[in-house]
């Protein structure tokens, strides 16, 4: 056998004793893989109730006259009263902000025909209101100084709907935990700890009063005979959490 020969049949005995190896090695290896953790999904919700302790409301004036000047003077009028009104329940400025100041020409149609009404201004303010107990007696007093203006978007509020939202969350997850630990009883397993949590649907509840009923009460109260006085019935406002986390058992 010549040299040349020699040293193909020496390559060709290292790859076959390397093959041999990495065969070997991958049987050997083959039974200590770790078996997949058992998990089990679940999904928990959390929701605190609390009353409401702040009211926001939208007051709205709407003039037309022969001029812009004039509907402007008269809205401009009726303003002021709503504002003096609203000071006068401590309702500070920066708790009134104008959402809306609008001058606009007014027409109807008569047979085919655009006539001209005359001009209008408006302006709309939004209200924060925080002594949501003299609320009632605010309305009352809008209701029965004021003619022509309208009285809308009233909803109660909460300034503590952080801390309720913080809750619960932190009530969904142990609701989570609870049903996780008593599948794993169920199972003869314990609960090892969470793997993922995924936070999904979360709400704060308001109520909302309809302007309607206000106003119409607020007539009411204007009446001679009998009166009645305003009635806010706020209800309880509600957050709520859902979450879904999958934990391992063992």
């Amino acid at each position: 056998m010549n040299k040349f020969s020699r040293s193909l049949l020496l390559l060709a005995c290292i790859v076959l004793a390397a093959f041999a190896l990495t065969s070997c090695s991958t049987l050997s290896g083959s039974g200590n893989t770790e078996s997949a953790s058992t998990t089990v999904s679940i999904s928990g919700n959390g929701t605190i109730y609390l009353k409401a302790d702040i009211v926001t409301f939208s007051i709205n004036v709407n003039e037309t006259e022969q001029t812009t000047a004039e509907a402007q003077q008269a809205a401009n009028k009726k303003m002021t009263a709503i504002l003096e009104i609203l000071r006068k329940f401590n309702i500070e400025d920066d708790k009134i902000s104008t959402t809306a100041l609008n001058f606009s020409t007014e027409y109807y149609w008569d047979n085919g025909k655009q006539v001209k009404v005359g001009e209008s201004v408006s302006q709309t303010v939004y209200v924060t209101m925080e002594d949501i107990d003299a609320f009632p007696v605010l309305s009352d007093e809008l209701g029965t100084k004021l003619n022509g203006i309208s009285f809308y978007n009233v909803r109660f509020d909460s300034s503590k709907k952080a801390a309720a939202t913080a809750q619960a969350r932190e009530l969904a997850y142990k609701n989570a935990l609870e049903k996780a630990e008593l599948y794993a009883k169920s199972a003869g397993l314990q609960v090892v700890r969470p793997i993922t949590i995924n936070e999904g649907y979360s709400s704060f509840a308001t109520a909302n009063y309809k302007s309607a009923d206000i106003m119409m009460m607020a007539e009411a109260a204007a009446a001679p005979e009998p009166t009645y006085g305003t009635q806010t019935p706020t209800g309880l406002l509600s957050a709520s959490i859902d979450v879904n986390v999958v934990f391992e058992l063992k």
